[in-house]
């Protein structure tokens, strides 16, 4: 059964909790602190943020319970695995109808905060299952990426690296140093009301099956699993309480993050302040608690008319400090015990095992620096008294703001060279060698097996090029002539790159395909089929190898609309892939699929399905790109009328299908599922056969703070 999302705002705060001086340490000063919660299908996301204490409790209830704790300090959780729970493993339906999740936070507590005078710190909260026993399989204290890992790899179970220490109690305490022998994580399980917690093999009971060792999951021993029988009341009921020592971020105080023109979305605004940092913002909760630059990159650049310039300038400068010598944009940072392992790995070792461990594999993060300064630098009135200051600024190592800058600047008009002089497709810019992504789709299947975006070359590229122009004559990095003629020169060459990702479909075959597709997907072809009128047109998301187009209708065009400034004829295309239903075109009844592979063969089609992290899904970020590139066109003067009148009918179609799935924004994509021949919402991530999960909170899904509908 698909269960809608539903979100609550905790607005309440809750008194200290019982016994936790004495047992714990303090609870977190008095003050407001940041909490709220996100529910999606079987998960429930609980956040807290106040003071040095920053933590986000994932809690999944479905027929195998799962909890993760995850800090943004030092990116380090736990994660506890249990067996399936019996069948009907639930208490009876509410007054309003619903049927309580099996294992959920017990109503009428939340979230706390804990600091400990050891200086560990982190979140305790009270849980209760609805059974009469629960079977703790295995846990996890390590750096969130090796979670992640972890669960991709379906390990329910701590690799022998990451034993902890148990000591059975109760409570329940796992506690472990982490691999630099300076950090510490450790979990706390302690049973109430009633609750027993026994070993399996303490009573004379049978053990659980063994695990399968081909499933990534190592043979049970005794002394690995726990049970937790219920007490007289017939249910699980435990407190949780997981702690760190890492070095915490500093936190934006809540008046400082916004301006008066910010969208009263107050989750969008929640979900933002636990996500940034004066130091940086993090991609995305849980999996994502870290820097990643193209995401911080296309955030801020979107939320940069509701941002406060001292946020803006932390974004943009978290960037700056990260770049490469050669300017190069780091994608993700590795840190705390993830960056010991890596580090451990290097012959020598580096001193300092925590020192960041930077991945710069994507291509397209490069071409997004520029952009987003200029935008800031150039076009934000109130970063006029501030833009010398700001590139004024250092870089821990001691190299200015505005010298890094010149770098990745010299980094774009090196590696748009090669097309400006010689534009045929050879001098497009491709992946890296070897590496199957490079760009927001960076998923292996995202390209479809290709190995130049669209996105880079068609928008990005001439984007930054224009960018560089624009800063090069601007005098902020020293007046530059020639380099600023080269830029344009070769931002003019690269508008025609969009022409080698073409694609044309005959309108018989193109009706055939989408009727083929819509029925073997499960939905009603009649409405798609009769959309089209005409032969399609779209650009592919990508060339092959060899230069030949992959044959996916997508949202890339979002790219183009905001960084570009399309023909019309392009632009009516574009509008006719809103207003087409999907498999015609890209628009559901749950918002915008980022790829519909109807017009591939089988072949492309098995790689782009609503299973897939960039097949038939939906991405909240690009519905708002889509709309924000929108309203950009929408302002241009040079437009005809037939072209405006058809995009204020998709951006009127795009923001119905936005404002319907609302309640989903915050978070990072969604699937859907056939019923009754339309497209159902489904939670991804939560279904047998996903390719991976989604975050509740999501660093780019809150550009609607600044992206609004039209007032018209």
């Amino acid at each position: 059964m698909i269960s809608s999302k539903a979100v609550r705002i905790l607005l309440a705060l809750a008194g200290p909790v019982a016994g936790l001086a004495a047992v714990f340490g303090a609870p977190a000063p008095a003050g407001a602190p940041l909490r709220f919660s996100i529910s999606e299908g079987t998960t429930a996301n609980h956040f807290y943020r106040r003071g040095p204490v920053a933590a986000h409790a994932v809690v999944s209830s479905g027929a195998a319970p799962r909890v993760i704790v995850a800090f943004p300090a030092g990116n380090t959780g736990v994660c506890l695995w249990f067996d399936e729970l019996p069948a009907g493993a639930a208490t009876s339906p509410s007054a309003a109808g619903s049927t309580p999740p099996p294992l959920a936070i017990v109503p009428g507590t939340q979230l706390e905060g804990i600091e400990r005078p050891d200086g560990l710190r982190g979140v305790t909260c009270q849980l209760r299952c609805a059974a009469p026993e629960l079977t703790l399989r295995g846990a996890l204290l390590a750096n969130i990426r090796t979670i992640r890992d972890a669960i991709g790899a379906g390990q329910k179970d701590a690799p022998a690296e990451f034993a902890a220490e148990r000591t059975l109690g109760p409570p329940l305490v796992l506690r472990r140093t982490a691999v630099d022998g300076r950090h510490h994580v450790e979990l706390r399980l302690e049973p109430t009301d009633g609750t027993r917690l026994v070993p399996y093999s303490s009573d004379g009971d049978a053990p659980p099956a063994p695990r399968r060792p081909d499933r990534g999951e190592g043979a049970a021993t005794p002394g690995d699993i726990l049970r937790l029988r219920a007490g007289p009341g017939g249910h699980v009921t435990f407190k949780l309480t997981a702690l760190a020592d890492d070095p915490p971020l500093t936190p934006f105080a809540a008046d400082a993050l916004f301006t008066p023109g910010v969208a009263a979305r107050l989750l969008d605004q929640q979900v933002f302040a636990f996500l940034a940092s004066e130091e940086k913002f993090a991609a995305g909760s849980w999996r994502f608690l870290t820097y990643f630059g193209r995401d911080t990159l296309l955030s801020v650049q979107l939320l940069m008319p509701v941002l406060r310039p001292p946020v803006i300038e932390a974004a943009l400068g978290s960037v700056i400090e990260r770049l490469a010598p050669d300017g190069e944009v780091a994608h993700e940072e590795g840190i705390g015990e993830f960056a010991a392992l890596e580090n451990r790995k290097l012959s020598p070792p580096p001193a300092d095992l925590l020192r960041p461990v930077l991945d710069y594999k994507m291509v397209d993060s490069a071409f997004l620096l520029a952009p987003a300064v200029a935008a800031y630098l150039l076009d934000t009135p109130a970063a006029a008294a501030r833009a010398r200051a700001f590139l004024a600024r250092t870089t821990t190592d001691g190299e200015r703001y505005d010298q890094r800058l010149r770098k990745n600047l010299e980094l774009v008009l090196a590696r748009a060279a090669p097309f400006a002089a010689d534009p045929r497709v050879e001098n497009l810019i491709a992946l890296k060698d070897d590496l199957p992504v490079g760009n927001w789709r960076d998923s292996n299947q995202g390209l479809g097996g290709g190995r130049y975006a669209f996105d880079i070359n068609a928008a990005l590229v001439p984007a930054a090029l224009r960018a560089a122009a624009r800063l090069y004559r601007s005098g902020l990095l020293g007046d530059d002539a020639i380099r600023a003629a080269q830029a344009g020169r070769a931002a003019e060459t690269w508008k025609t790159a969009e022409r080698f990702f073409r694609v044309t479909v005959p309108q018989e075959r193109a009706k055939q395909q989408v009727a083929d597709y819509a029925t073997a997907a499960g939905l009603d072809p009649g409405p798609a089929t009769a959309a089209v009128d005409r032969a399609v047109s779209f650009h592919a998301v990508a060339l092959d190898a060899a230069g030949r187009p992959v044959p996916v209708m997508n949202t890339d065009d979002a790219f183009l609309l905001f960084f570009t400034d399309p023909a019309p004829t392009y632009l009516d295309a574009v509008a006719l892939h809103l207003l087409r239903p999907f498999p015609a075109g890209l628009r559901t009844a749950v918002g915008l699929v980022v790829a519909n592979p109807a017009y591939g063969d089988a072949a492309v089609q098995r790689q782009f399905t609503r299973a897939d992290y960039h097949g038939t899904v939906v991405w909240s970020w690009q519905q708002a790109l889509m709309a924000a590139g929108l309203k950009r066109q929408l302002a241009r003067r040079d437009l005809p009328d037939t072209t405006r009148a058809q995009l204020t009918a998709a951006e009127r179609a795009l923001w119905t299908v936005i404002s319907a799935s609302q309640a989903q924004s915050a978070g990072e994509l969604w699937t859907w599922e056939p019923k009754g021949e339309r497209e159902v919402l489904a939670p991804f991530g939560q279904t047998a056969g996903h390719a991976d999960e989604s975050n509740a909170a999501q660093l780019w899904s809150t550009v609607y703070l600044a992206v609004q509908p039209p007032r018209r």
